[in-house]
């Protein structure tokens, strides 16, 4: 369950993850670095969301409450400001999500650091870099904070369990906390500050085994389902005459690749792809292959690259709840990046071996 304050493709991620072709590190080997951009990808419910249904939600059934909160992330116009936390690191930026009745649109700013702007319509983002004057279209990317999880909500109530915790005031509104607790040791823990009356996520929290914080997001200020002036989702900048790059991932099935990949309990595949991607010092394109698994809360991304340079010792880093294990497998390098304990990452990653070629 990712989150930061620059979710598509940037360094800094949100509450996200698509189960199209999920776009989680431009380049494996500066996996850590970019990995606050992985998110969640989120499969959508049918169905509105209306007040008198969302009140108490916890008690009219876990299932029926996970489900109105991924509705009401898809299905609402809001407006407002976000702050994400790790550590002694702090970012803002500003989202802006407009619903027609079938489809909806987003524009995300950041207001600190870098310049970047996310527009989102569909399943079609647009990373707008003005000192760069450069645009990065993706297909199938990350939606980012309110988005809560890409599984149905009966798999996530398999690996985690829900507490009602009270109410608590976020960003001037009473909100309903809840903790979803792992079932085992293989991932995380999540507290939520949803709000009744709309049933959108307003403040998340990924905690460890200890019940500490490892990196927060909330909005600080937040207007729900008010209309929403197609301006405030136009681009900040005019991108006459910047350069156009378009992210490109094939899909593939690991298993012809010649490997194989045991995913922990609960951890389904999301998609495998290939991506041609150009490293540090590199003239020309080298193929790596991508997997991506979820239990619905945290995702991990497993990226297999052969000729990569030779790693001659396991590498393990750590950057709030974000794990990256890099081991080498023969003349290939396997790094597992993802919301998870060290632990897991670690096991993924061993669990990569080559596999009969299937034709």
């Amino acid at each position: 369950m990712s989150f930061c304050a620059a979710p598509y493709g940037g360094s800094g991620g949100v509450f996200l993850r698509r189960a199209g072709a999920p776009l989680s590190c431009a380049r494996p080997a500066q996996a850590l670095a970019c990995a606050t951009a992985l998110a969640l990808a989120m499969a959508w419910l049918p169905g509105g969301v209306h007040a008198a249904d969302t009140a108490n939600a916890p008690a009219r059934g876990d299932a029926a409450w996970l489900q109105a909160i991924q509705d009401a992330a898809r299905r609402q116009n809001f407006s407002g400001t976000i702050v994400y936390q790790r550590g002694e690191e702090v970012h803002a930026s500003r989202v802006v999500q407009s619903f027609d009745g079938t489809d909806s649109r987003e524009r995300i700013l950041t207001l600190d650091g870098q310049q970047r702007e996310f527009i989102r319509q569909g399943d079609e983002v647009q990373c707008l870099y003005p000192q760069l004057r450069r645009v990065v279209i993706e297909h199938g990317a990350a939606r980012s904070f309110p988005a809560l999880a890409e599984a149905q909500p009966a798999d996530i109530l398999a690996h985690y369990e829900v507490r009602r915790v009270g109410s608590e005031r976020v960003a001037g509104k009473l909100c309903e906390v809840v903790e979803l607790v792992p079932r085992d040791h293989l991932r995380y823990g999540y507290r939520l500050w949803v709000d009744p009356s709309s049933s959108l996520l307003f403040k998340a929290q990924t905690l460890n085994e200890q019940r500490a914080v490892l990196e927060q997001i909330a909005f600080t200020d937040v207007h729900v389902g008010e209309p929403i002036d197609a301006a405030q989702l136009r681009p900040s900048w005019s991108t006459a005459g910047w350069a156009v790059e378009r992210q490109q991932a094939q899909a593939t099935e690991l298993r012809q690749q010649g490997w194989s990949i045991t995913a922990p309990s609960g951890f389904r595949r999301l998609a495998e792809v290939v991506r041609h991607l150009v490293g540090a010092g590199e003239s020309s394109p080298r193929s790596t292959l991508q997997a991506v698994y979820s239990d619905g809360l945290a995702t991990v991304s497993v990226f297999i690259e052969p000729g990569a340079p030779v790693l001659e010792e396991p590498e393990s880093q750590h950057r709030g709840p974000v794990t990256a294990f890099t081991r080498q497998v023969g003349d290939t390098r396997v790094t597992v990046v993802g919301e998870v304990p060290p632990a897991t990452a670690q096991s993924i990653a061993e669990s990569v071996v080559r596999a009969p070629l299937q034709r």
